[in-house]
């Protein structure tokens, strides 16, 4: 990947000085435009797209998504006009999106935590995915057959309350397979990954977005706890 990542590194970097490395016409007003740095979080791990806007001396462009295709990390752009490769830009995310999103990811993280520190995971159940758009839930490989959800509800009060601190740094693979709780399937083994980190609790592998700390989350609702087939479903919620 040409594109250096400021979000994995600062999840409150609101906006950076890049330069245009390609650009692609998508159709008419729409372009595709690779960046050598960028803040844009592109969708994915559950957690929605950044949007915002690029500019340069002469050209503006509303960011309406931002995926990774072909290995490259691109942002959709619509705009009266094509930018120019090897301008410099300037790019500033929409920051009430973005930080409602981290919001509802470190909230998913604190409930498979939560499920870690209550013995549910990952001997139980087994984390398949997660979901942190406008209805946030987790999905479990796997079934306890007792109501689960006032326990889930207690500890992530807890760990709320206790203001517990995130961390994050990259480190090697075979450190991570030592100290995380679990791992994802699949993630690759010759590059160094993500550790996020939860004071006292343990450390996943991730790539998204988060917060400094549990209570900068505020309060979080633990919805409905179901069976679906083989798995379990955690469906969660964000006061406003």
């Amino acid at each position: 990947m040409q594109t250096q990542l400021l979000y994995l590194e600062d999840s409150y970097q609101k906006s950076m000085d890049a330069q245009i490395l390609e650009v692609i016409p998508e159709s008419e007003g729409k372009y595709r435009v690779l960046l050598d740095k960028t803040v844009f979080y592109a969708m994915g791990g559950g957690q929605p797209t950044d949007q915002g806007v690029l500019s340069t001396v002469s050209w503006t462009g509303e960011v309406y998504q931002v995926m990774i295709k072909d290995g490259e990390l691109w942002h959709y752009v619509t705009s009266l006009s094509s930018p120019t490769v090897g301008d410099s830009v300037q790019g500033t995310i929409n920051w009430d999106r973005r930080y409602k999103n981290m919001r509802l990811h470190t909230a998913g993280h604190i409930i498979d935590f939560a499920m870690y520190l209550l013995g549910y995971t990952p001997t139980q159940l087994t984390p398949l995915k997660g979901d942190h758009g406008k209805k946030p839930y987790i999905v479990y490989q796997g079934v306890v057959l007792e109501d689960i959800q006032p326990k889930i509800q207690a500890k992530v009060d807890e760990l709320i309350a206790q203001n517990l601190a995130f961390s994050w740094e990259f480190i090697p693979y075979n450190q991570l397979q030592k100290e995380a709780i679990y791992l994802q399937p699949n993630l690759p083994t010759n590059k160094p990954l993500r550790a996020l980190r939860l004071e006292t609790a343990g450390t996943v592998a991730d790539g998204g977005t988060q917060l400094h700390s549990t209570a900068e989350v505020g309060k979080i609702l633990v919805g409905s706890v179901e069976v679906e087939g083989e798995t379990t479903v955690i469906k969660y919620s964000l006061p406003q």
